[in-house]
This record gives C-alpha cells, structure tokens and sequence, in this order.
C-alpha cells in the first residue's frame, strides 16, 4: 500500500486511541478495505484520500458510531466520549463534557447515597451517632428511620437522572455523527 495511505490509516488510527484495540483495527481494516477497492479501480493515493476527507473528521464519524451503537455506561466508553468530544468541533466541546461527567457523577451519588443512609440506620441502632452521616434539607435533619427510606428514594432518583443524562450524551454523540456524515456527503 501507499505511503500516503499509510500515513492517512495511521492519522486515523491516532484519533481512535480511546477505543478498544479489537474495535480499533476492525474499524482501520474496513477502511484499508475501501482503499484497495478505490486503488484497485484507478484511483491514486492522493484521489483517494481527498475522497475519504480529514482524517480527523473520518474518526469522529466513527468514534460517534461506536459511542452509539450501545448506549451502556463504562469508563472507556466515557474516554471515547471525551475524544469524541476534541474531534467535534467547539460548539460540543462544552456540552458532552458537561453531560457524560454529570451523568457519572449523578449515576455514583445514586449508589452511595442509600449506602449512607443503611450505614447511618445500622449505627444508630447499634446506639452509635455519626455526625457526617445524616438526611439534612435546609435546617430539617431527618431522624435515623425517616432518613433510610429517603436515601434510598433520593438515592433512585439520583441514579436514574444519571442515566437520562447518559443516554442524552449519547443521542447528542449520535446527532453529531450524523452532522459530520451530511457534511461529508456534501
């Protein structure tokens, strides 16, 4: 294969370093493919990578693809979301950050606020007072029994609007996918 197409899968292959190694050279072997089928039909290496575009665009729309295409949380599936988010462009470069660690952030405070509030119950049966551990609103500190149930309500909904606000990080991934496309297209 050409240099220059070498060169090009490479730049390419720099831009998805935030996604897994078997996705990664699934996603450069089906564009070397595309190559040797351009290449095979008379295109030279520069034809052909002016009609692949930026290589830093062609991995966006890939990054915002995988990101996509499941819509569960993990820590690398936030590392792509974060590159995804230098590849977008500065509009996005405030927003997905903004959702995804808000989403991670509320998805964890779910989980350990009724973590507390069991701690905070078991202790105070034992007859043991924990002076950070409490249900407080405003001046309101909620006895041991009323502040259990209430962590785990808060803790709920805590957690499922961490999951909305992921599932809207990746609806805005998918939006920008689709925004480069068209614009590739053109």
């Amino acid at each position: 294969m050409d240099k220059a197409l070498e060169n090009y899968l490479d730049q390419v292959d720099r831009h998805l370093r935030h996604l897994p190694a078997s996705d990664r050279a699934d996603i450069i072997q089906e564009i070397r493919s595309g190559m040797l089928e351009l290449a095979a039909a008379g295109q030279d290496a520069a034809q052909i990578c002016q009609r692949l575009g930026d290589p830093k665009e062609l991995a966006a729309a890939y990054l915002g693809e995988a990101i996509a295409k499941s819509p569960g949380f993990s820590w690398s599936r936030l590392g792509s979301v974060m590159a995804f988010c230098g590849l977008a462009g500065l509009s996005w470069m405030f927003v997905l950050p903004f959702t995804s660690v808000l989403a991670v952030g509320l998805m964890f405070s779910g989980a350990v606020t009724p973590l507390a509030g069991v701690v905070q119950f078991v202790l105070s049966l034992m007859g043991i007072s924990v002076p950070y551990v409490m249900f407080q609103i405003g001046s309101y500190t909620a006895p041991p029994a009323v502040a259990f149930p209430l962590s785990i309500a808060v803790g709920a909904l805590l957690f499922l609007a961490g999951r909305w606000l992921w599932q809207l990080t990746v609806r805005l991934v998918q939006i920008v996918g689709q925004q480069y496309q068209k614009l590739s297209a053109q």
